[in-house]
């Protein structure tokens, strides 16, 4: 049956053997599969894909991979996977668990709530240390039993290893210029062949004493739920794992893991990934495992890229959900480029921001030189795009002329367009403005939360004695603020709410005993940038 007419047909709730009352039928999709949220129970039907790493093309390999699907996941959710039931088509039309003639195979499972994922609960500062470390000894334990020997290690040898890693690449040729740059792909390529050269020796010995096993596959954050008023086993359901190809779960155990890691680590949580990460490997006993970590979160993180990539480009995928796909497949890809790169080389979205006269633009300067950040300045764009060269005085009261709030807009939309493109790129971006207002901050930090990539505000502070000796004794400068100009601008200043106070770092400009650039490069090892 055409999969559209099929979508269609289940999206009506007459097609349920319940009634679903008043609430109609979600309806959810990725690149292999599609989601129908009906009532307490979930159906997942697999869509008719053939792409090489898996074959659903027939009738008859998706009932095996839905029958397989529901045997793998009730290892860590036995409650939640209730079987494997037909879609039938009748006089009556198309039904779920109906008894006509079965069009199509569909897993039936417990309805369980978005918002107990860790993803949402870390999403709402929910998620602390307890349940990761809680997370990692069950973990543990279940790789500890998992079906192990010749048969399975062979997936974790390391042709098979390199054999993985290198076609995830190969497959996502297609998708360069679209959801990555060239220039991140060509750094991926050979920071992965380089990783894989240094590690070949760890790999070939753990594959020689069985350590790879029968995992998971697919460990990200939206699979896990925690429920910390049920008891165990249901107080943390894992859902979801890799039942379509048997190499992609088989595998050494930090490959597993290695998915929890990059998630918390994607939303800028690097010092939770720690603690999950040191948990498991004290939990498992596995010391040397802790050396292939940040080459398994690379592998992830590009798996996942390439399959949020394809889905950015499925026709049949609402456009919101492509534009959010696309903007997930970026991220993984530059988190990637992270995992594999040194602190002082990662990808990063620095923000210097503070009042005229603070001494943004040195502090930028000496960032761009110490730490290897390309410098946007918003100065100097502004006259730009207003056809001036950046040392003409267009000075002008209080927010007019070019500094009126219809050209301070476009000034921060071109600073925002240009950080998209450097970041895309796989570069280091200083955003070099003001910053006095919330609405613009968080547009920018949201930038760098959504594509995971370090982000931080360094806003420049000063005795306004000094700034006001530094604004009256400029020459040939971008920026046209003067005294009077300060002094408005302090007036209109918006403070920071709490969630972007934490991405915060205030940073003194006027103090001797601790130069502004120490502080400013304090604050980026604090969030990864720099070692």
């Amino acid at each position: 049956m055409e999969l559209a007419r099929l979508m269609a047909a289940l999206a009506d709730s007459a097609a349920y053997p319940y009634p679903i009352g008043d609430e109609s039928v979600e309806m959810r999709q990725t690149h292999i599969s599609i989601v129908f949220m009906a009532g307490p129970f979930v159906y997942k039907i697999k869509k008719p894909v053939n792409l090489g790493f898996l074959d659903y093309s027939t009738l008859t390999r998706r009932r095996h991979f839905c029958e397989e699907e529901v045997r793998l996941n009730r290892r860590l959710a036995p409650s939640v996977y209730l079987g494997v039931v037909p879609i039938t088509r009748d006089p009556e039309g198309i039904r779920i668990e109906g008894s006509g003639e079965t069009i199509e195979w569909a897993v039936k499972m417990e309805r369980l709530p978005h918002e107990a994922t860790l993803s949402e609960r870390l999403l709402r500062d929910e998620l602390g240390t307890a349940p990761l470390e809680a997370l990692a000894g069950r973990l543990a334990a279940f790789h500890a039993r998992a079906e192990r020997g010749p048969a399975v290690a062979q997936y974790g040898r390391f042709d098979a290893v390199a054999g993985n890693a290198r076609e995830n690449l190969e497959q996502s040729v297609s998708l360069v210029g679209t959801t990555l740059s060239e220039a991140v792909f060509d750094r991926l390529w050979t920071s992965t062949d380089a990783t894989l050269a240094d590690l070949r020796t760890t790999i070939e010995s753990r594959a020689a004493r069985n350590i790879p096993c029968d995992g998971h596959g697919d460990l990200r954050l939206d699979h896990i739920y925690l429920f910390p008023d049920r008891p165990r086993p249901d107080d943390l359901v894992i859902i979801d794992c890799i039942e379509f190809n048997e190499r992609f779960r088989y595998a050494d155990p930090v490959a597993d893991i290695a998915f929890v890691v990059m998630d918390l680590s994607r939303h800028g949580r690097r010092d939770l990934a720690r603690t999950f990460a040191d948990a498991y490997f004290q939990a498992g006993g596995d010391v040397e495992g802790a050396v292939l970590l940040p080459f398994y979160a690379a592998y992830r993180a590009a798996v996942r890229g390439k399959v949020e990539g394809i889905a950015s480009l499925e026709a049949e995928v609402p456009e919101a959900d492509r534009f959010a796909a696309a903007d997930r497949a970026r991220a993984h890809w530059l988190l990637a480029l992270s995992e594999f790169e040194q602190p002082a080389r990662r990808p990063g979205l620095v923000l210097v921001g503070g009042l005229p006269g603070t001494g943004k633009s040195t502090l930028s300067r000496q960032l761009a030189e110490r730490a290897g950040f390309t410098v946007v300045r918003s100065d100097v764009v502004r006259k730009e795009l207003a056809g001036l060269n950046p040392g003409h005085s267009a000075r002008a009261e209080f927010e007019q002329g070019v500094y009126s709030p219809a050209w301070s807009e476009r000034t921060y939309a071109e600073c925002l367009r240009q950080a998209e493109h450097l970041l895309f790129q796989g570069q280091r971006v200083l955003i070099d403005a003001s910053f006095r207002d919330e609405a613009t901050r968080h547009r920018f930090l949201d930038l760098g939360r959504r594509w995971g990539v370090p982000t931080v505000l360094l806003l420049c502070k000063a005795d306004p004695a000094i700034i006001q000796q530094r604004v009256e004794g400029r020459r040939d400068d971008a920026s046209d603020a003067d005294w009077s100009i300060y002094r408005q601008a302090a007036e209109r200043w918006e403070p920071l709410p709490e969630p972007t106070a934490r991405l915060s770092r205030a940073i003194a400009t006027d103090c001797p005993e601790q130069p502004a650039i120490d502080q400013a490069l304090a604050a980026l090892r604090e969030v990864h940038l720099l070692a």
